[in-house]
């Protein structure tokens, strides 16, 4: 029999079962655990609904942050990729993605705690709804940094250089030329950071804490039903937190396909 048939069929017979079990079977024991009960008692429960408001807010504004700072690298990454700037940005870009989230919790909780920032209150930024901001965007920038610089990769290099030989300065031509011809990066960088803002939990509960109606997020809402015994409510929250996040897929999918055709 034909060697690459045989690697074609081991990755078939391989693929699928681990595929089901490692992926969608854990999803589906969610679902298959949803009750009634846990229904009515998680969307009765205000602390749950300021849960998901406080998510939402702090999970845009983070990938908001987290584009605008990506811009500034994709930047430096395409006229000064030489630079101490770019290379010393270029070893941090990927930090929060090694460290483990903890660690990167109790980092912001050092650098803009009371210690260091105590004029803004009494635990400086931390505990507060910005601290969640500060915790969602340390650990999705980096997702937006290279989805931006991979757009800028794309780019024809004509285009830079036509604009280079009529006069601009490489400010204008990054801002005139590259980022409008940018969408699909822009808005990618934006809805991955906003998904991996969307599911942090430890950088989150570490620097921002987890106090129902003012911190908590989805994440820390789950946990703390999980960890009092309210599992019928852990479980919907779960869910709801598997259906957004489900949403976000699709629209990213559905903004690729529409560039693709453009």
């Amino acid at each position: 029999m034909d060697g690459k048939l045989v690697n074609k069929e081991l990755i078939r017979i391989f693929f699928l079962p681990l595929f089901i079990l490692l992926i969608i079977f854990p999803v589906l024991a969610l679902v298959f655990n949803l009750t009634m009960d846990g229904i009515r008692s998680t969307f009765a429960d205000p602390f749950f609904w300021d849960s998901v408001r406080n998510t939402l807010i702090a999970a845009l504004l983070a990938a908001a942050l987290a584009v605008v700072v990506s811009i500034g690298f994709a930047y430096y990454h395409l006229f000064h990729r030489d630079s101490m700037v770019y290379k010393v940005a270029n070893l941090f870009n990927d930090l929060p993605i090694a460290l483990p989230h903890t660690v990167a919790g109790l980092a912001l909780l050092l650098a803009f705690g009371r210690k260091t920032c105590g004029f803004l209150g009494e635990t400086g930024a931390a505990f507060t709804l910005f601290a969640v901001v500060l915790a969602m965007f340390f650990v999705s920038y980096s997702l937006a940094a290279r989805t931006l610089v991979s757009g800028v990769d794309q780019m024809e290099p004509e285009v830079v250089d036509v604009a280079r030989t009529l006069g601009d300065n490489p400010s204008q031509v990054y801002f005139r030329v590259v980022l409008p011809l940018m969408g699909e990066a822009l808005f990618s960088g934006f809805v991955l950071g906003f998904s991996r803002a969307l599911s942090e939990f430890a950088a989150v509960i570490m620097f921002g804490g987890n106090m129902p109606g003012r911190t908590q997020v989805l994440a820390s809402y789950v946990f703390t039903k999980v960890e009092v015994g309210d599992l019928d409510m852990a479980v919907t929250a779960a869910v709801f937190c598997v259906a957004l996040s489900l949403l976000i897929v699709i629209l990213l999918s559905f903004r690729r396909r529409f560039y693709a055709k453009g």
